[in-house]
This record gives structure tokens, sequence and C-alpha cells, in this order.
């Protein structure tokens, strides 16, 4: 997998992602954004819809971000690790008892990253 069909991927999973990876686009333009800080804002609006969003699409989701830290592309995993997990987790734990919920939905790499970031 590499990046642009990650994201082409991702942003299909849902609306409210969609929508936060135009808006951050249209931030950003002429320019691309930095990979880490557009999987950052996504990463972010994982989590703040994860409760509203049917646990079909977070695992679809959550697939794909494991797909893509398994890939092979380490730029892309080295993005999606410090952009899109580090905020999902960062994020999630503010957040009472979300963390629970979602963890059992991460993939093994996915879910390893997270630990270990939240434990530093």
């Amino acid at each position: 997998m590499d990046t642009e069909l990650f994201l082409d991927s991702l942003v299909s999973t849902s609306s409210n992602i969609r929508a936060a990876y135009h808006e951050i686009l249209a931030e950003w333009k002429p320019e691309q954004p930095p990979l880490t800080t557009l999987l950052s804002a996504l990463g972010y609006v994982i989590v703040e819809n994860f409760l509203k969003t049917s646990e079909d699409t977070n695992r679809r989701a959550f697939i794909l971000i494991e797909q893509a830290m398994e890939s092979g592309d380490q730029q892309l995993a080295t993005a999606v690790a410090t952009g899109l997990i580090e905020t999902l987790a960062t994020k999630a734990i503010q957040i009472e008892t979300l963390w629970e919920k979602m963890a059992p939905l991460l993939g093994p790499k996915t879910r390893y990253h997270a630990e270990v970031w939240l434990s530093t």
C-alpha cells in the first residue's frame, strides 16, 4: 500500500473523515500539508466521531491503519504512527472509557505503537 492508496481508502470510510481531509487540504492550499499533520487531523476526527460511527466503519478504518503499518512503506508507516496513531491514542485516553472501547478494534501493530506511545 502506498500513501495515495491509503489516503484514498481511509477518506472513503466515512463522511467525517472525508470532510476533515478536504478541510485541511483547503487550509494548506496551494501547498500540500505535511503528511503527519494531515494524518494527525484525521486521527482526531476518528476519535471525535468514534462513538457516533458504526462499528463496521470504525473497524474498516482501523484495518486500513493496520495495513499501512504493515505495508513495508517505511515513510507511510512512520507518518501513520507519529501522526495518526499517536493523536488517536492521546485523544482517546482523554475521553472517559473511550480507549477501552477503541483499543480492542485496533490491529496488533497499531495497538502496540499506541500503547508504547501512551506509556512514555
